[in-house]
């Protein structure tokens, strides 16, 4: 996703100052996003139920159990290509096994 030179100037013309507010109405114009800012020291807005909503959506695709299950293979071949915790990784299998 790329913005052109001509439509940030068309975006901003005449101003002097682009303000943070400027630039997030135009991301959410020319991409079609929405867009909401919260400070690095802010927690995240998402409410615990929320979370564990999105965890379970994305630990039930399939695609995710499928690169969870090739890394496990990997694993046992000596390769680690998801985590250098062992014990982390293999908590999570077994937590994704039980959810299953």
């Amino acid at each position: 996703m790329s913005i052109s030179k001509d439509i940030l100037d068309q975006s901003f013309k005449g101003k002097s100052i682009v303000e943070l507010d400027d630039l997030v109405h135009l991301i959410e114009d020319h991409f079609g996003y929405r867009v909401q800012l919260t400070r690095k020291d802010e927690e995240s807005s998402l409410t615990d139920e929320q979370k564990k909503k999105l965890t379970s959506i994305i630990f039930k695709d399939p695609d995710v159990i499928y690169q969870l299950s090739q890394a496990e293979k990997d694993r046992q071949k000596g390769i680690s290509t998801y985590s250098d915790n062992e014990e982390e990784f293999a908590k999570l299998l077994t937590e994704i096994a039980h959810d299953n």
